[in-house]
């Protein structure tokens, strides 16, 4: 079945949702300093701008991958080496200065959907998970069928994980619990990536 075959990539790409940055933390600072309904709105423009970069990353990576096949192989390297460039930021992230929350205050809803989806669309961030996701699981992109469910998959991903932030950051309890965990979830999975991608380079070295 697709959906299961879809799976292991979804849980990836909701784990970097799931990691903080650019548009988590718009996000959580617009919940701060502008409650619930205009964080909500960003968690729609959240899911709406990861829609829109799925369809062209992946229908883009198609068309790649039958033009030329050995590009599989040349994106799963890529993979590996972004895996480390992950892990690099994530564990400076988990030795660095103490993260500080700084909210958004007296957002419109019109006005926090629309920043939300500007940083989405252009945030650099996205660009490189998406080029890990598909080197490291290429059947998203393996057919029509399997692009178009990943799309809604990924899309409902990102406002699924952006509005449990909204909810959660609309108390200021949440905000003190966060930045308690922030450097040692950051270092568990600067660690994690860093393992897995070794793992992906050393079996195209030994392969």
């Amino acid at each position: 079945m697709p959906l299961f075959d879809l799976m292991p990539a979804l849980l990836f790409l909701m784990l970097n949702v799931f990691i903080p940055g650019p548009n988590v933390l718009n996000t959580i600072a617009t919940a701060m300093g502008s409650g619930l309904r205009a964080a909500m709105a960003c968690a729609c423009a959240c899911g709406a701008g990861l829609l829109l970069w799925a369809l062209a990353v992946l229908f883009g990576a198609a068309a790649l991958f039958a033009a030329l096949p050995v590009a599989q192989a040349a994106l799963t390297a890529l993979g590996g080496l972004l895996l480390q460039y992950f892990a690099f930021r994530y564990l400076r992230k988990s030795v660095g200065p103490e993260a500080r929350l700084t909210a958004i205050h007296n957002q419109p809803v019109a006005r926090a959907f629309a920043q939300a989806f500007m940083v989405m669309m252009t945030n650099p961030k996205v660009l490189t998970t998406w080029l890990a996701v598909i080197s490291l699981f290429p059947v998203i992109a393996s057919d029509v069928l399997h692009i178009t469910l990943f799309t809604l998959m990924a899309g409902g991903a990102s406002f699924t994980g952006h509005a449990l932030f909204a909810m959660l950051f609309a108390s200021r309890t949440a905000g003190r619990i966060y930045l308690r965990l922030y450097r040692p979830i950051n270092a568990l999975v600067g660690i994690g990536f860093s393992l897995y991608g070794l793992k992906l380079l050393a079996g195209l070295l030994l392969g």
